[in-house]
């Protein structure tokens, strides 16, 4: 591994601790959990009736701690992967910054009449460049 690629880990390290306790509530359950790329994929287990009835209560289909993505299901993660992807990205660049940093984007949305989340700098950016492009390709390009 590159060093680079390391320390990018390394800044977002805080982060992806906090997405693996929160990881170990779908796992407990009977969910799964599969590292792609040097990402930590973890989701509940779609046939458990415990876990149908929290992932449903969820406010979102999936979301990135870090190098951690939490989905809601294996099919739902494979839709919005290369999004999550966005975000694991920004976490490298913004490393344990990205939670305030997040936060701060939503508020300053709210402040000027708009959405908190889908105005969003980050959400906005992880929706362009994390979308099917006209050629069926991922707008996106993974960097170590």
């Amino acid at each position: 591994m590159r060093m680079v690629s390391v320390m990018k880990r390394l800044w977002a390290a805080p982060c992806s601790a906090v997405g693996l306790v929160l990881g170990t509530v779908p796992l407990a359950l009977g969910g799964s959990a599969s590292c792609a790329d040097g990402v930590l994929e973890i989701t509940y287990r779609d046939r458990n009736a415990a876990c149908g009835r929290i992932a449903r209560r969820l406010p979102f289909r999936g979301i990135v701690f870090g190098h951690v993505i939490l989905a809601v299901t294996r099919k739902e993660l494979q839709g919005i992967r290369a999004h999550e992807r966005v975000h694991v990205d920004q976490y490298e660049r913004w490393g344990p910054l990205f939670f305030f940093a997040y936060g701060a984007s939503s508020l300053w949305q709210l402040l000027h009449g708009r959405k908190a989340y889908w105005d969003n700098a980050f959400e906005v950016q992880a929706r362009r460049l994390g979308s099917p492009t006209a050629d069926g390709s991922i707008g996106t390009q993974r960097t170590a």
